[in-house]
């Protein structure tokens, strides 16, 4: 399958011998911990933890009765005031006719300090009106601390979680949209991963409130700045993965290519998983949003929910009748809780419910983060097979036309990790390299050009615009682990234990491999300098399955032999009682 979206050369040698092994059989198996600008690797929790706030009740709001009432408020407005903060009700009128700008703004300040901020006003033609909580109109309107920065930093620990829907997830419990979440990028779902993100106006107190109502996410480390989290402004990614189910003969020669991978690196390649495991890639998903073909585009993205994809959950069977009937508000009745507000494929069907456009859908419904991950995934492919080319033509020594990440011919001392090729797109810097020239080339056989991105700057994130051909694994360790039995934990997870490592014994070989890759270099191709093996999801989904079958197999087979060892001694014991009985 990796073949198909251009991983085709190693950095170590033209061809290589596959060592099989398992990747993520079991979550935390894989480990991702971000690694901020300046160094710091985030730190997922013990299970054992328990985080702060976790659960704990909301401190009770009282009327602060000190507060100096405003002259132009009457007693008897006060005390409807009162009565409101005490339970919701009718909005209470408070009158503003002939009253001043500095008298109406005393009115908001004194409401808002004597209720402890429980009470929100809202000010119409006829007068200010006070509610005991948001009212529709009010709900987006948020009254913030000018002395303390807007944005809360916080880290958010997830298992076996997409990024996107664990802060769609968030977003929904902190009342605020998609939009006002952000990270510094999208992190494995299959595993345990630690990331930042902030949140708009939101207090660390509401954050931390969430652990009791999140599952299989965690939040802690508040911290209040002025900017969001921003794309790709983290440095990258510690890993610390296991690879199970290895020859017991394989260790001298996974020794041996560790070595060399410690030298040379590997070829900078987008991984499998850039590019989905369902019947519609994200790459030709992207192919047509860049046509501006929005209506395939969007019939691709429901077919990939469809029964078979999704196991045959709620989504599916949404996209399932959006396709049958083309009725996208019976479709998205359907869905239920997160799955209506939390998937790409419930934005899609709300936007189409409400009269929305194919290109609406595609521009504005699918949060940005989302829909910019096709455009990538399409430059993705167009990058890997220049990047196989190049490889395959020179390796990894340092050509005359190879140029460096401004785009200018590499000096002397250059080494193979200084060497980048554009990504798809206009890009003066790198116009007269090889690297655009190819993907030029490739560009027109399906009828675009490198102009082609240019109009999609406003709606879609398009990231980088070029990428390092070769990467170093920086702090690599290993070590050899033999265990029992097949699903035995071999790390720590969010919510599970690891066994100890005196117990860490038996007929069954892994690998646990650790080391830190830069921004945007995939830990799966790293493995795959290692392995030789295809690492992608769907690869590994068939190995599994494999060994699953096997393992089964073997059970049957001791089950069988144990049944006949049993056939035989009852027979036995039968011979013996007929025998005494002569």
């Amino acid at each position: 399958m990796e073949t198909d979206f251009g991983l085709t050369e190693y950095a170590s040698a033209h061809t290589i011998t596959p060592v099989p092994c398992l990747l993520k059989e079991m979550y935390s198996d894989f480990i991702v911990q971000e690694i901020l600008a300046d160094g710091t690797v985030l730190h997922i929790p013990s299970p054992d933890v328990i985080l702060e706030s976790t659960g704990t009740k909301k401190k009770e709001i009282e009327i602060d009765a000190t507060v100096e009432k405003p002259s132009c408020i009457s007693e008897e407005t006060l005390a409807a005031l009162d009565e409101r903060f005490s339970a919701k009700g009718d909005q209470v009128l408070v009158k503003v006719e002939n009253l001043t700008k500095d008298e109406r703004k005393s009115i908001h300040q004194f409401i808002r300090e004597r209720y402890s901020g429980k009470l929100i006003t809202e000010t119409k033609d006829d007068g200010i009106y006070v509610s005991n909580g948001h009212t529709q109109t009010t709900r987006k309107r948020k009254n913030w601390d000018e002395n303390i920065p807007k944005e809360c930093h916080f880290t958010m620990c997830k298992e076996n979680k997409e990024t996107t829907f664990a802060c769609q997830l968030i977003a929904k419990f902190l009342n605020v949209g998609p939009n006002n979440i952000k990270t510094h990028g999208i992190k494995d779902k299959r595993g345990v991963t630690a990331q930042r993100v902030s949140v708009t106006q939101v207090l660390e107190s509401t954050v931390l409130d969430l652990n009791s109502k999140l599952r299989g996410i965690r939040v802690f480390g508040c911290e209040y700045k002025h900017e969001p989290v921003k794309t790709g402004a983290h440095w990258g990614n510690r890993f610390s993965i296991v690879l199970r189910e290895l020859a017991n003969d394989s260790e001298p020669l996974l020794h041996e290519r560790l070595e060399t991978f410690q030298n040379t690196g590997f070829v900078n390649y987008f991984g499998t998983q850039r590019f989905g495991s369902r019947s519609s890639t994200t790459a030709e998903i992207g192919l047509a949003i860049v046509k501006r073909e929005w209506e395939r585009a969007v019939k691709m993205i429901m077919s990939n929910a469809m029964p078979g994809h999704l196991e045959y959950g709620l989504v599916g069977h949404a996209a399932r009748c959006f396709n049958q009937t083309g009725d996208a508000k019976k479709a998205f009745g359907k869905l239920r809780g997160a799955q209506a507000f939390a998937t790409i494929e419930g934005h899609i069907l709300k936007c189409l419910s409400r009269g929305g456009t194919w290109q609406k859908c595609i521009t504005e419904a699918i949060p940005v983060q989302s829909r910019s991950l096709y455009v990538h995934a399409y430059q993705s492919l167009l990058w890997n097979k220049v990047a196989s080319r190049r490889v395959k033509e020179i390796g990894t020594r340092v050509h005359e036309s190879d140029v460096g990440a401004d785009g200018t011919p590499l000096g002397e001392h250059a080494t193979h990790y200084d060497i980048h090729i554009p990504l798809p797109g206009e890009n003066e810097a790198f116009a007269n390299t090889y690297g655009a020239k190819w993907i030029s080339e490739i560009l027109e056989e399906d009828g675009l050009t490198q102009a082609s991105f240019t109009s999609l700057q406003d709606k879609f994130s398009l990231g980088e615009s070029s990428r390092s051909l070769f990467v170093e694994a920086k702090d690599l360790k290993w070590k050899f682990i033999h265990y029992s039995q097949p699903r035995t934990l071999l790390q720590d997870g969010l919510q599970t234990r690891a066994v100890p490592e005196s117990e860490q014994k038996g007929p069954l070989l892994a690998l646990q491999i650790q080391f830190s890759l830069v921004s945007g270099s995939y830990a799966t191709v790293a493995l795959r300098e290692v392995t030789g093996s295809d690492m992608g999801k769907k690869s590994m989904r068939n190995a599994s399955l494999k060994s699953q079958e096997e393992e089964s197999d073997k059970v049957k087979e001791e089950v069988k032999e144990e049944e006949e060892e049993s056939a035989e001694s009852e027979e036995r014991q039968e011979e013996e009682v007929a025998a005494s009985s002569e």
